[in-house]
């Protein structure tokens, strides 16, 4: 199991890690990081199964943490630590939908306690499964990138955690799943504004799975370089000169 542990204080972050490191189901493999923009990076190294997190931190907080990774798919599975024991705070984690929420200092027996019970739901599968999964994730993908995807509506339809779907696609990949699924959606795309000069860009970003022209814009720039109408201009440019 990967757990990661978030916290801006360097002593507390240090201890943190020596008591998971402790209590942790054998062969755990734990990572760390100071802050939120810290975490995230890491998290697309890492994939971590849980991820233990402090909430007051410089610039972005423990929630703000919570709702990235999840939007990215880098984790799903997220247990609170902090020393505020706020009904508020606690509200928002419930709503979060955190594993658990727990106060500083942190109990040997309880993290224990809940770090094998987090092991025990995250399934375990063997190389040939694990290819099976694989093979019947990137075939729906395929046939259903234009519909509205997240990973949730992936674990439900294929009977799966998302954390586990995270995971295996950064192995399988070596991607996270929405950067996987914005390249499949951007490669279509580049396919449409080359063979259908008929379509205006508007229906092509809808065709493809894509809310709005803005944002269409925006990812296709990140994975081509250029925008949509450029790159069209390119190809036909390209064409008459052949």
């Amino acid at each position: 199991m990967k757990i990661l542990i978030v916290d801006d204080e360097p002593l507390i972050l240090k201890g943190l890690v020596k008591i998971v490191e402790e209590v942790a189901p054998v062969g755990s493999d734990i990572g760390s990081a100071f802050n939120v923009p810290e975490a995230l990076e890491t998290m697309k190294r890492f994939m971590p199964d849980v991820t233990i997190t402090d909430i007051q931190m410089p610039e972005k907080n423990g929630f703000d943490l919570i709702q990235e990774a999840r939007l990215e798919g880098l984790c799903d599975r997220f247990i609170i630590l902090t020393g505020y024991d706020e009904f508020d705070y606690v509200r928002q984690a419930l709503r979060s939908g955190v594993v658990d929420y727990l106060l500083k200092p942190l109990d040997k027996k309880e993290i224990a306690e809940l770090l094998n019970r987090v092991k025990e739901e995250l399934p375990a599968a063997s190389d040939s499964e694990y290819s099976r999964h694989a093979e019947r994730i990137l075939a729906y993908l395929q046939t259903n990138y234009m519909n509205d995807l997240s990973l949730d509506h992936l674990a439900d339809r294929m009977g799966l955690h998302p954390n586990y779907i995270s995971s295996l696609f950064k192995k399988e990949t070596g991607d996270t799943f929405v950067n996987y699924l914005n390249s499949l959606r951007i490669r279509e795309a580049q396919k449409l504004l080359k063979s259908q000069p008929q379509l205006t860009v508007d229906a092509i970003s809808r065709q493809v799975g894509f809310d709005t022209k803005h944002y269409f814009a925006k990812v296709f720039k990140k994975y081509s370089g250029t925008t949509p109408g450029a790159y069209r201009e390119i190809r036909e440019e390209e064409g008459r000169t052949e």
